[in-house]
């Protein structure tokens, strides 16, 4: 765009263009996609773009809660041992830090 303005292109030509120009590019992208693959990965894609618009599988909460596990998990070793995670991670549905 830089070296059109340059040239003493007008901008407001681009501007007008714009809108058919991404709908020819967009239509040959489609066309490119649907003719270079098999219909199951044409089928694939399609029903990956639900799980786009439906959003992250992992909240921001479930990172913390990872976050803070780890460095519970991380304390717990520094300051009584290896040896004291066994019984954690042995029986986790009886631990204190797995039920947090």
């Amino acid at each position: 765009f830089g070296g059109f303005m340059l040239a003493g292109g007008h901008f407001d030509i681009i501007i007008k263009a714009l809108p058919f120009e991404f709908m020819m590019i967009g239509g040959a992208a489609i066309g490119a996609f649907l003719i270079s693959n098999s219909g199951k990965t044409v089928m694939k894609t399609l029903g990956d773009f639900g799980k786009l618009i439906s959003g992250p599988k992992w909240k921001a909460s479930d990172y913390r809660d990872l976050i803070s596990l780890l460095f519970l998990l991380t304390k717990t070793m520094k300051t009584k041992g290896v040896i004291a995670l066994e019984s954690h991670i042995e029986k986790p549905q009886e631990s204190a830090i797995f039920s947090r």
